[in-house]
């Protein structure tokens, strides 16, 4: 059984994917990252990092209201390895949202089809 995200991804990246974007990623090795900032050399102060991420929670719980009032569907994958942070980030996301909305799914390894 085919999924309708087979091969979605890679048709994109040798398709539509800005050229720069493929080059960065043709060229990178292990722990290599697309943005040069990337991690910050400094950490935010609590103040700024809160006011930040209240602004960010309300235009999510924004987006979800968008969403059920315009009766769509929206899927959100977090794909990583373990202890990368997936877990942390998914309980912020879901922090504010309603849950009889938003949904979270945990998906086994995929097989080698898959």
């Amino acid at each position: 059984m085919k999924s309708p995200f087979d091969c979605e991804i890679s048709a994109y990246f040798k398709s539509n994917a800005p050229q720069d974007v493929r080059q960065a990623i043709k060229g990178a090795t292990k722990g290599v990252m697309l943005d040069p900032a990337f991690p910050h050399r400094n950490r935010l102060k609590k103040k700024p990092y809160q006011t930040h991420y209240d602004a960010l929670q309300i235009e999510l719980a924004k987006f979800q209201s968008w969403v059920k009032e315009g009766n769509q569907r929206v899927a959100i994958i977090f794909e990583g390895r373990d202890a990368a942070g997936k877990g942390g980030a998914i309980k912020r996301l879901r922090e504010n949202l309603n849950p009889r909305v938003a949904k979270v799914v945990a998906l086994s390894k995929p097989s080698e089809e898959e």
